[in-house]
């Protein structure tokens, strides 16, 4: 459902208030069929308001998105699927590995999908979202960070 919704009904986002729905009724889908998931759900946005500077809010088309410094690290939606910006060279790495998933919406990007299931998914979760804090110091700095890690986030 959610991706012949987001592939072929995509101008559905533009109305007001319609991708909030769609994303409550996945997250109600998600705690009828899927307990485990919305458990891992919930463990993951535990562990990462743990990080300083990091704050959750609603994103823009639904779900929930990770926010750090001003910047969003990523987003996930009611059925589990955590979708993070990493960076084109770490995105073509993870996606090699088969860690992760094309992004749903820009397959060839710097944005990648994760889809959650159980609490033993979680880590991996919150190193996705370190990454993104890593492609975000790198830009900046102009220099490699890869072997450093953000402080409460990736572990």
């Amino acid at each position: 459902m959610f991706y012949l919704v987001v592939r072929h009904l995509r101008w559905l986002a533009r109305v007001p208030g319609l991708p909030q729905l769609f994303d409550a009724l996945l997250l109600a889908g998600t705690w009828l069929f899927r307990r485990e998931r919305l458990a891992a759900m919930e463990a993951l946005e535990l562990e990462a308001l743990r990080s300083p500077g990091l704050r959750l809010k609603i994103h823009k088309l639904g779900g929930t998105e990770f926010v750090h410094d001003g910047r969003e690290l990523g987003h996930l939606h009611g059925n589990g699927l955590l979708d993070v910006a990493v960076g084109l060279n770490a995105a073509q790495s993870l996606l090699a590995t088969g860690q992760v998933q094309p992004h749903h919406v820009f397959p060839r990007s710097k944005w990648v999908s994760f889809q959650l299931e159980s609490k033993a998914d979680v880590p991996f979760a919150l190193e996705l979202l370190g990454k993104t804090c890593l492609d975000s110091a790198e830009a900046s700095s102009g220099s490699t960070v890869e072997s450093h890690y953000i402080s409460g986030i990736t572990r």
